[in-house]
């Protein structure tokens, strides 16, 4: 799931849930092309029954710019990391 700002600020949240259910998870994986050898161990974790989880990150940066109104996303941090310019 995403949260978008209003007035073009762009993503505020972005979130989702884990998918638990061995079987389902099987299929994904055999639906996608890829094997299944590659995720043994997280299948086999599957297997013993995990609870469902999910989570969602909010970034602080994208809060601050909303908030103070900033035009520029590299405005709203103490390093901005901006191509082409060197920063140590």
């Amino acid at each position: 799931m995403d949260l978008i700002y209003p007035e073009g600020f762009g993503e505020a949240v972005s979130g989702g849930e884990r998918e638990h259910e061995y079987e389902r998870v099987k299929k994904l994986i055999a639906s996608s092309g890829e094997s299944p050898s590659d995720y043994s161990q997280y299948l086999a974790l599957l297997k013993t029954g995990i609870p469902p989880s999910c989570g969602f990150g909010i970034g602080l940066e994208r809060l601050t710019r909303y908030v103070c109104g900033l035009e520029k996303i590299s405005d709203a941090t103490a390093f901005p990391k901006i191509p082409g310019v060197v920063s140590f």
